[in-house]
């Protein structure tokens, strides 16, 4: 499950998982909120997180300000 497209877009799941991570939280949160497999919340949140758009802090995944970028952007478009 990608979570970053090859133009560079956050995909469908990697949608929900930025959503789920506007509030810090675990990936077990995570997963909980976004209504996705822990083990994909796991990658996901990796590829994110290298893509610069989280960031784990002590355990918990938040979004960067790439990522609240990012995810106004999301929120804005039809």
């Amino acid at each position: 499950m990608a979570c970053i497209s090859l133009d560079g877009k956050p995909t469908e799941s990697g949608k929900k998982l930025l959503l789920a991570a506007a509030v810090p939280r675990t990936p077990e949160e995570v997963a909980a909120e976004a209504q996705l497999p822990l083990f994909r919340v796991r990658s996901g949140l990796r590829e994110l997180s290298e893509a610069g758009l989280v960031k784990d802090e002590q355990g918990k995944y938040g979004l960067t300000e790439s990522g609240k970028g990012v995810l106004k952007k999301l929120e804005a478009s039809p």
